[in-house]
């Protein structure tokens, strides 16, 4: 995607973090993008006074205490460094310049922040994680960090499974665009409508309609189900014509019912290559429940794009209010 120009890959040495590296460079080399490849040593802080990342980094267990440590000594750092060029080396398949980086934070996703900020970068890459302390479980404490806070497009790559191919193997076949029914959307559906295009894949614009718990047990349930699904029918169809125009490939599918887990299991029945959701920044209200957008991320099968709005409204820039997040729905 050309509004893509600088990605930066952060990575853990792990399995899981080799899989985003190997997307991160595939992406890249696809889109003639530069990419930095970001590895953040973790630094304990002293107890109780921690801030890092909007609160502790360590999410105040003795568990996530024991993966940071000290301050790096200079041979260590070189070590370090050396460990980082190595794993990054075994990645390369052609001549893509990579720019590796080493630094060192009590907060992993504040250094991510902070070094997609200083590198202007487009597109934060990074593993869905699947940390036993977070919050989140599978998505991972520094994962769900950066959905909140990545001042640009953050792509979630799931972690390694046996029946899933890597995109950067398999290409992206079939692209799949949550949308709600309103003006937001557009810029949305506009960019994911021009992945499509540029990767000569299939497009499928859903939209779920999450009818209320009063709603499911009253009496004119079906009434009400109607009243709902047939307009949001006609504006879904209405959108994509207008939006993606008759000459792409594209088809419309309205579901019903909990919005995660609808889009969640539509991606499987699609054999979706990559979901495109809107970027929803900002932490959430305490007792709240987690965004719709860390739901899908934390069990998605396949990768995830978080489109940040900047990009989007590049893209389709009428009626769109940078300020508000495409899909920022609970659930």
């Amino acid at each position: 995607m050309s509004d893509f120009s600088r990605v930066l890959c952060a990575i853990d040495l792990t399995e899981s973090s080799r899989r985003a590296l190997d997307c991160a460079l595939w992406w890249a080399r696809r889109q003639g993008t530069d990419v930095s490849v970001l590895h953040v040593h973790q630094l304990a802080v002293p107890p109780p006074e921690t801030a890092g990342f909007h609160g502790d980094p360590t999410g105040g267990t003795p568990e996530a205490a024991a993966t940071a440590q000290g301050p790096l000594t200079p041979d260590e750092r070189r070590d370090c460094q050396r460990d980082v060029e190595r794993f990054v080396e075994q990645a390369r398949t052609d001549g893509l310049q990579i720019e590796v980086l080493l630094d060192e934070d009590p907060s992993v996703a504040d250094a991510i922040v902070a070094r997609a900020d200083a590198l202007a970068a487009d597109l934060i890459v990074v593993g869905a994680g699947t940390s036993p302390i977070s919050d989140h479980p599978a998505l991972g404490r520094v994962t769900s960090d950066l959905l909140r806070a990545a001042p640009c497009s953050v792509l979630v790559i799931p972690a390694p499974a046996a029946d899933v191919a890597n995109p950067c193997v398999a290409g992206l076949a079939r692209i799949m665009c949550a949308v709600k029914l309103s003006d937001d959307s557009r810029p949305l559906l506009a960019s994911a409508a021009s992945l499509a295009t540029e990767f000569s894949a299939h497009l499928t614009v859903v939209h779920v309609v999450e009818l209320s718990h009063v709603a499911a047990v009253a009496s004119d349930f079906d009434a009400h189900r109607e009243a709902r699904v047939q307009p949001a029918r006609d504006e879904l169809v209405a959108l994509v014509a207008d939006v993606v125009g008759p000459d792409r490939p594209s088809e419309e599918i309205l579901s019903q019912g909990n919005v995660g887990q609808e889009i969640l299991k539509l991606a499987d029945e699609e054999s979706t290559s990559l979901l495109v959701l809107g970027h929803a920044s900002g932490h959430p209200t305490p007792g709240a429940r987690r965004p719709t957008g860390h739901t899908v991320a934390r069990e998605a099968r396949c990768p995830v794009l978080f489109l940040h709005g900047d990009v989007a409204a590049a893209r389709y820039p009428i009626g769109f209010e940078a300020s508000r997040p495409f899909f920022d729905s609970q659930a």
